[in-house]
């Protein structure tokens, strides 16, 4: 179970802004992009290079996903430290997630504007009990660049999960960011 956790925040590795509203068809070129984006993490992957892998993951949009809610509030300070935690992680964690990893077969892209999602089967090394999962990989284009910033498993959202399940109720408790950040740490200890 830890190993699916942690391959869900691979991928994400693979900023999500919820759901793809009104997802529509991707232009040629994006789609070419899009593929090459995820093709090239792929195989820096296999290479056991996973520095070149994580370059192709917007970090500061997973941590904007985790801590929405709070993102428009928080200081230029606490953004950065959030961002650094999220990349943090997962570099120290990659090797780990992606150790069974055998390939992706990345499928149909769809989109609205800066947003899409790449539906994906995550096929797995079979000495193992994982088994081959569908996914959807949600990328967002900054500076002209496509970058992974979450995973779907069964449409909902790793990170928005996360922002749900352990941020969100910290802020309404009248909690600050910096506690809601306290308690994503300990959750990755």
């Amino acid at each position: 179970m830890k190993q699916r956790v942690w391959l869900t925040i691979l991928v994400s590795v693979v900023l999500w802004q919820g759901t793809v509203a009104m997802a529509g068809p991707v232009s040629p070129a994006d789609q070419k992009e899009i593929l090459r984006t995820l093709t090239l993490t792929q195989h820096w992957i296999k290479q056991g290079d996973y520095n070149r892998a994580i370059a192709y993951v917007d970090f500061e949009g997973m941590a904007e996903i985790v801590m929405a809610g709070a993102w428009d509030k928080m200081s230029q300070k606490e953004r950065i430290e959030i961002t650094k935690f999220m990349k943090d992680l997962i570099k120290e964690k990659f090797p780990v997630i992606t150790q069974r990893l055998k390939l992706l077969k990345f499928g149909a892209i769809t989109g609205n504007g800066n947003q899409v999602m790449c539906e994906t089967l995550a096929v797995f090394d079979h000495t193992t009990e994982n088994k081959d999962q569908k996914i959807q990989i949600g990328l967002v284009k900054r500076d002209n660049e496509w970058k992974s910033v979450e995973l779907y498993i069964l449409r909902e959202g790793f990170l928005a999960g996360l922002n749900e399940d352990k941020v969100s109720p910290i802020l309404k408790r009248g909690g600050t960011p910096q506690d809601a950040l306290a308690a994503v740490k300990v959750l990755f200890q």
